[in-house]
């Protein structure tokens, strides 16, 4: 399972902004595989499949929700993951984030990606 905090820039001193909550597993046939329900079966590099909530913690969008779901393969920089639901300000819209991974070490599990997080009312 995850709760992580979101952050404005990738400077662990930045502001919170929202948390990132999901569940997480591996399961691969080849090799490691990262599952992101946060879910993955992959066949010949690290895949991870992403099914997880950006709560909002600071106003106007305090309380409000955005789920994303969709794949971010390790070998992949930037991938895009569509919207599949949205609450509160976020009700009825639609958009995708797309995610950019800075940092990763898979020995401790430690990564920093990037999200940037487009909203269409």
């Amino acid at each position: 399972m995850a709760d992580d905090s979101l952050i404005e820039t990738t400077s662990p001193q930045s502001k919170r902004v929202s948390r990132a909550q999901g569940v997480y597993g591996s399961a691969c046939q080849h090799q490691l595989a990262i599952i992101m329900l946060y879910g993955s079966a992959c066949q010949h590099q690290l895949a991870i499949i992403v099914s997880m909530n950006f709560v909002f913690v600071d106003s106007p969008n305090n309380g409000s929700c955005i789920s994303l779901f969709g794949n971010n393969w390790s070998i992949v920089h930037v991938c895009k993951m569509p919207f599949v639901g949205a609450t509160c300000v976020f009700l009825l819209t639609g958009g995708y984030a797309i995610a950019q991974t800075h940092r990763a070490d898979f020995k401790s599990g430690d990564a920093i990606v990037g999200w940037n997080v487009i909203v269409v009312n």
